[in-house]
């Protein structure tokens, strides 16, 4: 091989090179301006989360059909303590059946296990405050959205009160 015939050939492999390294540089630069969504903390699921203390409500959301119709509070609810916790979860101003949740476990509130609501001061949609409220903590508000009783939370309807009967004459 000639001098001149090298020479062509290295100008030609640092081209090569220097093209690789600039189109290497300016396609790994188009993620700058492209954020992965799992860099940003997202609730992935249709519920709230939320912690009290030791009690943690994970994916709680109401379901229920129409406003002020009855209502299903489900969702997971997690006793981080050392000891039993009583929780009170209702509508501000509705009185609410409290459930407990054993030391270090969790509950899972849907299907027969969910916290039933008499009224719901919101459409499907919509939104509600939910008063959550635990000895150690006291009252807690936390908002959650109101869904109508479809798809995978057709086990979670609430239970439609049934007519009382009337005497016959």
């Amino acid at each position: 091989m000639t001098t001149a015939a090298l020479t062509t050939s290295r100008h030609r492999l640092r081209a090569t090179l220097a093209a690789a390294a600039l189109g290497s540089t300016l396609l790994g630069g188009c993620a700058v301006m492209s954020p992965v969504q799992t860099d940003y903390a997202y609730q992935a699921a249709d519920g709230v989360n939320a912690t009290f203390g030791e009690l943690d409500l994970r994916g709680v959301l109401v379901i229920a059909d129409s406003k002020d119709g009855p209502g299903s509070v489900v969702g997971q609810l997690v006793n981080n303590g050392d000891e039993d916790v009583e929780v009170t979860i209702g509508t501000e101003g509705a009185s609410a059946e409290p459930v407990t949740v054993g030391r270090g476990s969790s509950l899972a509130l849907g299907g027969d296990s969910a916290v039933a609501l008499s009224s719901v001061p919101a459409a499907p949609g919509d939104v509600v405050r939910l008063q959550v409220a635990t000895p150690g903590t006291g009252q807690n508000l936390v908002t959650v959205p109101v869904l109508p009783a479809l798809g995978y939370y057709e086990d979670s309807a609430p239970s439609e009160s049934s007519p009382s009967a009337s005497p016959s004459s």
